[in-house]
Order: C-alpha cells, then sequence, then structure tokens
C-alpha cells in the first residue's frame, strides 16, 4: 500500500493537474502529473542558468520539480515550478521576470498552450 504524501502543496498539485486532465485532453499536464507523482528522487532539479539556455525574452516555463539558483539569467521569464530557491526566486525577478507555483501557472493556462517544459 503507497503512503499518502504528507506534502500538502506536491497533494493540492496533483489534484488540480487530476482535475484539468479530466476536463481536458491536454497531454502536457498529463505529463507534467506523471513527472510529480513519481518517485521524490526523480522529480527534476533545474538551475536559473539552463532556463536562461533554453528560453528567450517573455516565455513562459514549466519546471515540474524544483527550480535552483545557479547560473544567471538576462531576460525575463514566467516560469511555474513545484518549488524554488530564495536566490532562484531573486535572480528571476532582478531580470523582470515571475515565478510562481504550478497550481498557478496550470490555473492561468489549463490549455497548456505556449508552454516550454524544462526538466521533464
Amino acid at each position: 500500500m503507497r503512503k499518502k504524501s504528507e506534502k500538502p502543496i506536491l497533494k493540492e498539485t496533483i489534484d488540480v493537474l487530476k482535475k484539468v486532465g479530466k476536463e481536458g485532453d491536454n497531454p502536457i499536464w498529463s505529463a507534467v502529473l506523471k513527472k510529480i507523482s513519481s518517485s521524490r528522487s526523480r522529480v527534476p532539479v533545474v538551475n536559473v542558468g539552463k532556463v536562461s539556455k533554453l528560453t528567450k525574452k517573455n516565455d513562459v516555463v514549466l519546471v515540474p520539480g524544483k527550480l535552483l539558483g545557479g547560473g544567471l539569467i538576462d531576460h525575463s521569464v514566467k516560469v511555474g515550478a513545484l518549488s524554488a530557491s530564495r536566490s532562484a526566486v531573486e535572480k528571476i525577478t532582478a531580470a523582470g521576470g515571475s515565478v510562481t507555483s504550478l497550481i498557478d501557472l496550470v490555473e492561468q493556462n489549463p490549455e497548456g498552450s505556449g508552454i516550454i517544459v524544462i526538466g521533464g
């Protein structure tokens, strides 16, 4: 028998993704749900520098794991992540971007269009 998650943010995110997945047939949310539901050791960790290399100004990025502050970024991006370190948030906002929770990103864009998934 699987142990229920003791992390309320993770549980709430999984519930929101399941709801959005049932309402529409969007493979992006199904893939993200599968990724964050897997073992904790398999949840991706992405540095700000990688986000910088793979994006351009005003892109919308989804990190189905933890966003860390390694590296530099010189353009604004909007990042939705399961969690983010303080230094990552500071670097993204200093470049003119924003960091939101994965739940907020799903609610703002339920279709999943125009989102770049990094680390998934």
